[in-house]
């Protein structure tokens, strides 16, 4: 009887995978990577101090060219403006605004718009507005988000939605004036918005006119009640809920309807216009142009440059050869 061998069920013990070799062979693997890295490493800096002339000269060239830039370029001149659109939601003011940012680079399509003429739009470097945010959740703008950097996500942030915040910046500050005017004119002739602010007034008006028909309403009431009683119970007139009796006082039904009211002749002397100046344009201040920035960036741009070309030269004849060789094939 022959039986199937031990060996030929357990296999060959050199097909097994050893796990001592297998690490020994992943940590030459690791160290063959490391050397490379070392060896890419030194070959750049060996690189870099071989072209450090190139570099250097055109580092030197993005620097004087920041200082030329810097010297011809045109001064600007920043402002900014605060308003409340009352119930006009000022989304819609802040879109319409930034509308013209667009066409900054168009002076004719600008001056159309504003009703300027073109020589002076090409004086307005930007026009853009922007929210308030609310942190402390009191309805009032804690800061201006000039940088943009509102997250929705984020529940500490909170748009103000009454407030627009509008900053200029222009090259010529006579222009603010007419500039100023200019704007106005273009929000106010608005079609949507002038709809919207005028729905708002109306409402208004209706509401205030049936606040002060309850009040007479509730004047009338107590006249009448007040005739009714008895000389003894004049300074205080009952009601009955549930058999019980509850002294009802008139007068606070009076005043929270006077307040109401009070609240809203306020609005609507406040915001005869779409939007109200809260804090108006002030004197324009030079914006700021820091030529040691100006100088670093544009010297940085001209030293990678440099590097490029470096490598172009090094290795020009490569390069003509791949070029010479694809255009035979085409």
């Amino acid at each position: 009887m022959n039986e199937p061998s031990i060996q030929q069920n357990i296999g060959n013990p050199k097909d097994e995978i050893d796990i001592f070799e297998f690490c020994s062979r992943m940590w030459m693997a690791f160290k063959s990577f490391l050397v490379s890295i070392k060896d890419l490493i030194v070959s750049i800096i060996v690189f870099l101090i071989r072209k450090s002339l190139w570099i250097a000269l055109f580092t030197f060239a993005g620097m004087i060219l920041g200082i030329i830039f810097y010297a011809v370029s045109k001064p600007a001149f920043v402002t900014s403006l605060e308003g409340d659109t009352g119930a006009v939601n000022n989304s819609v003011v802040i879109d319409h605004i930034n509308k013209l940012n667009l066409l900054m680079g168009k002076p004719a399509l600008l001056a159309n718009y504003l009703g300027i003429g073109i020589e002076q739009a090409k004086k307005i470097r930007s026009i853009k507005a922007f929210y308030g945010i609310d942190i402390n959740r009191d309805g009032m703008p804690d800061y201006v988000d000039f940088k943009d950097t509102y997250n929705p996500k984020d529940t500490m942030q909170n748009r103000v939605q009454r407030f627009v915040h509008i900053r200029i910046t222009m090259y010529d500050e006579s222009l603010l004036p007419e500039f100023r005017k200019a704007l106005f004119r273009y929000i106010n002739n608005n079609s949507y918005i002038l709809n919207l602010h005028r729905i708002d007034r109306e409402q208004n008006e209706a509401l205030l006119i049936e606040i002060e028909n309850e009040i007479r309403k509730i004047d009338t009431l107590q006249r009448t009640r007040i005739r009714k009683e008895s000389a003894s119970d004049r300074r205080e007139m009952t009601i009955h809920v549930n058999n019980e009796p509850e002294i009802k006082l008139f007068y606070q039904d009076v005043l929270t309807l006077y307040s109401q009211k009070q609240s809203i002749e306020k609005n609507l002397e406040m915001f005869k216009e779409p939007i109200v100046i809260v804090q108006d344009f002030a004197s324009l201040e030079q914006e700021e142009r820091p030529i040691i920035k100006l100088i670093a960036i544009l010297g940085g741009l001209m030293a990678v440059l440099g590097i490029f070309c470096s490598l172009c030269w090094q290795y020009r004849k490569s390069i003509w050869t791949l070029i010479r060789e694809d255009t035979t094939k085409q």
